[in-house]
C-alpha cells in the first residue's frame, strides 16, 4: 500500500507561514514577560532607595556624645511672704491699704490673679510667717532669661545674691562694659531699690515687681 500523501504547493507554504507566526509570537510573549519583570524590579528598587537616603527629619539637635544640653537657664525658686491674693487689683490696693505694716509689700499679678507680697527669699527660712498675721510662704519659680535684652542681665545674680554690697556694685559701670541705655535704667533701678530698703528679701521682691510688671521679661509661675 501507498501511505505517502501529496500535498499543494499552497499547503505546504500556509503551515510553514503558520509556523513562523506562532514563533514570532511566542518570541514577543517572552518579552513582554521580562520587561515586564524588570520593570517592577526596578520601581521596588527606587521606593527601597527613597526609604534609605530620605529619613524622617528630626527636630531635636543631640550632641556626638552625651544627652542633649539646653543652653537657657533654669527658673529660679524663690519663697515669698504672701499676706493675700485678690481677683482685683483694686481689692489688693484696699487690703494694703488697710494694713500700716504693707508699706513696703508689693503687688504682682500672676495669671490673672494679684498676689500680695511683701518679702522674697532664696531658703525657705528667711520667709517668717505667723498664724495671727495669716501669712504664708508662697514657693514660686522666677524666670529671667529674657531680662538681657532690656540691661538686666545680671537680673538673676541680684536675686540669688546673699550681700547688699555686691548688689550695690551693680551701680556703678564695670571696667569694659558698655554704658548703653538699657544697662544705664538697670543701674538706676538697683540704686533705687537699694536707697528705699537694705532688707535684701524686699529688694528682690522690688526687682521682681519692676521686671516682671513694668520691662515684662520676668516670668513667674507656681
Amino acid at each position: 500500500m501507498n501511505f505517502k500523501k501529496k500535498y499543494s504547493k499552497v499547503t505546504v507554504a500556509m503551515a510553514m507561514l503558520h509556523g513562523v507566526i506562532i514563533g514570532i509570537a511566542a518570541v514577543a510573549i517572552v518579552g513582554f514577560m521580562i520587561i515586564g519583570t524588570n520593570g517592577q524590579g526596578k520601581e521596588k528598587a527606587s521606593e527601597q532607595e527613597t526609604v534609605v537616603t530620605d529619613p524622617p527629619a528630626s527636630t531635636e539637635t543631640t550632641p556626638t556624645s552625651g544627652p542633649a544640653v539646653s543652653m537657657e537657664e533654669a527658673p529660679l525658686k524663690l519663697f515669698a511672704k504672701q499676706h493675700g491674693v485678690f481677683s482685683t487689683v483694686q481689692s489688693a490696693r484696699e487690703f494694703m491699704a488697710q494694713d500700716a505694716s504693707l508699706a513696703k509689700a508689693d503687688i504682682l499679678e500672676i495669671g490673672g490673679q494679684f498676689y500680695v507680697w511683701s518679702a522674697v527669699g532664696i531658703q525657705e527660712s528667711e520667709i517668717e510667717v505667723s498664724e495671727y498675721e495669716g501669712t504664708f510662704r508662697k514657693p514660686f519659680f522666677a524666670d529671667a532669661s529674657s531680662c538681657s535684652a532690656v540691661g538686666a542681665g545680671k537680673l538673676r545674680g541680684s536675686l540669688s545674691e546673699n550681700e547688699l554690697s555686691k548688689i550695690k556694685t551693680l551701680t556703678t559701670i564695670a571696667e569694659g562694659e558698655d554704658d548703653d541705655e538699657n544697662i544705664a535704667n538697670f543701674r538706676k533701678n538697683i540704686a533705687a531699690i537699694t536707697a528705699f530698703t537694705s532688707d535684701l528679701r524686699i529688694v528682690r521682691l522690688k526687682l521682681l515687681a519692676n521686671y516682671t510688671h513694668k520691662d515684662g521679661c520676668v516670668k513667674i509661675n507656681f
